[in-house]
């Protein structure tokens, strides 16, 4: 998350490590304010429930992602250099000690989240996909990407590497990164 001087954005910054670290259900307002040094009540003030506060962070998750990805996000050029931001994005946010994704984070709980927070969670991995699947089949058009099969599913299948790459960061260490990354390039057919 953003690094800010604000209550409201302190708050939003050690609830989103809580998250990551806890899981949805792992934290309370208390395990927020203590830290901070502020009561409860203030951050009720910003956030009224749990499920506005876990929704503030799903949206914060969302325009983080596009603020630090909008270079290659929206390149639309060649594949390799958008795939490529993705995995140096993917290692920053575990070399900033967040290998756990918010997504990631969620599903912990997934069941027990409110509707909105669900629809919320759902629309940044919509775009998600959307994107990856735009970058494979682009990539395969401009003969950048050689493999066989639909790339929608193959979006889906590198997002669940990707996230499972994170989690294993936690076990492994860094060096594991690397390893699924060059798996993932060489199933796309990338030559090195």
């Amino acid at each position: 998350m953003k690094q800010t001087t604000g209550t409201r954005d302190r708050i939003i910054d050690l609830a989103h490590q809580l998250l990551t670290q806890r899981g949805p259900n792992g934290f309370s307002y208390k395990d927020i304010a203590q830290p901070l040094g502020i009561r409860n009540a203030a951050v009720h003030y910003h956030f009224p429930s749990k499920a506005d506060l876990l929704l503030a962070l799903v949206e914060e998750n969302t325009e983080m992602l596009r603020t630090r990805t909008w270079e290659f996000m929206a390149y639309g050029g060649d594949a390799r250099p958008q795939l490529e931001g993705l995995f140096d994005f993917t290692r920053k946010r575990c070399e900033d000690g967040q290998p756990v994704c918010m997504v990631g984070a969620l599903a912990v709980d997934y069941g027990e989240l409110p509707d909105a927070v669900k629809q919320a969670n759902q629309r940044f991995m919509h775009d998600s996909h959307r994107w990856i699947t735009r970058v494979l089949e682009t990539g395969r058009a401009q003969e950048e990407f050689f493999f066989e099969g639909d790339a929608e599913i193959r979006a889906t299948t590198l997002l669940a590497m990707v996230q499972g790459a994170r989690q294993l960061v936690r076990i492994e260490g860094m060096e594991i990164l690397d390893k699924i990354f060059a798996q993932l390039r060489q199933d796309l057919g990338i030559k090195a």
